[in-house]
């Protein structure tokens, strides 16, 4: 037997129809349905409906059912409320159980795990309850109107469903955070003291990075990345007085963290008119993977504003025509222009003046650790 089949097969509502009401008080008054028509004033057809269920007690009716049956209006009313909502749940179930296979489409074992669904629920409510839309179609229609700017590669294999459950959890979790109007002069003038923050314990700068952007009114936050999401961040306008930067700490290391931050930094300043809303999924190669060919051009001027503002384009020429990057001339150049070493140690390698695993020590590593109080903090 398959779930609709059991839905359908579920007992009878305990919440009765008013009709059944009305029709105890005629038995008890010794009336008949024609003898109520009478005192009422409505029609035998109506008075009939309404005893067998057919018909709702209206307002008027439940007006008419007060002077004669000697109960409020409000508790015929009441009892008409009640057996709707009963059966419009009844209705629900039914449909619901037609929603598993969507629903199947979530990973909703990991959304468990990370705590986005909350816990006493059918996966069905859960993830309805998470989403935020009342069906599949209303999830469609609000994720279809967010008009999402997403650098697709053919390198990743996504799933929107994934990638929308992740988007989810950060507005949920940006909705907490208290922000001052949005200010892109604000937001320009804060560059360099955010700058400075990579110079810190990469664990402690959640706080910092949150309280200087949120006066700008830029809300931030840390949500995990889920499987087929392939994520590294996010940039958006969630209103014209609100934005939000996402991340995902992907790469798990403090240079790829700022890299992504001021990437979508440079989307709120440079492109937030031509996209509200952009994900990003931090490939290093934009041109032949890249299938939405303006989002290369984004990307690549998104890329450029990360790059110049963490290393003034002048301070590494200089710095490279050296040709010397030991730990200690690569130590001495970050303390030199004021940003952490491991940022310049991932500018090296992506620049392939040095290898993969040269440098790394420089780096400070990143993971997540889930709190007792249900928030998702991230760690060295």
């Amino acid at each position: 037997m398959d779930s609709v089949q059991q839905a359908t097969l579920l007992p009878p509502t305990a919440v009765p129809h008013p009709g059944e009401v009305v029709a105890d008080y005629l038995e008890f008054q010794g009336w008949t349905q024609r003898d109520l028509a009478r005192r009422t004033g409505l029609t035998p057809k109506t008075i009939s409906e309404i005893c067998n269920g057919k018909a709702p007690v209206t307002a008027p009716t439940a007006l008419a059912l007060e002077k004669v049956l000697q109960r409020p209006a409000h508790f015929w009313l009441n009892l008409q409320r009640q057996f709707e909502e009963a059966e419009a749940r009844q209705l629900y179930l039914v449909r619901s159980a037609q929603w598993a296979d969507w629903a199947h489409k979530f990973p909703l074992r990991e959304m468990r795990k990370l705590r986005f669904l909350k816990p006493g629920q059918t996966e069905v409510d859960a993830l309805l309850h998470f989403l935020g839309v009342s069906s599949p179609e209303s999830w469609d229609a609000v994720w279809s109107a967010s008009r999402v700017a997403y650098r697709q590669t053919r390198k990743f294999a996504t799933s929107v469903e994934a990638i929308s459950a992740w988007v989810r959890e950060t507005e949920l979790v940006a909705a907490e955070l208290q922000t001052a109007d949005f200010s892109d002069h604000l937001l320009r003038a804060s560059i360099e003291e955010l700058r400075r923050l990579t110079r810190i314990r990469a664990s402690e700068v959640m706080e910092p990075i949150q309280k200087i952007c949120s006066a700008a009114g830029v809300a931030v936050v840390w949500v995990p990345e889920l499987h087929h999401c392939a994520i590294s961040g996010c940039a958006r306008m969630l209103s014209d007085r609100k934005a939000l930067i996402a991340l995902t700490l992907r790469y798990k290391t403090d240079d790829q963290m700022w890299f992504t931050f001021f990437h979508e930094v440079g989307h709120l300043l440079l492109h937030r008119k031509n996209r509200s809303f952009v994900l990003d999924n931090a490939a290093d190669n934009l041109s032949d993977q890249v299938v939405d060919p303006e989002m290369q051009r984004y990307e690549s001027e998104a890329n450029q504003f990360a790059a110049d503002t963490l290393i003034p384009p002048a301070a590494l020429g200089e710095f490279v025509r050296k040709k010397s990057f030991t730990n200690e001339d690569i130590h001495d150049f970050a303390e030199e222009i004021r940003i952490g070493p491991g940022i310049v140690v991932g500018r090296l390698q992506h620049e392939r003046l040095l290898a993969r695993h040269q440098g790394n020590t420089l780096k400070q590593k990143l993971n997540w650790q889930l709190a007792e109080d249900d928030d998702q903090t991230w760690r060295q």
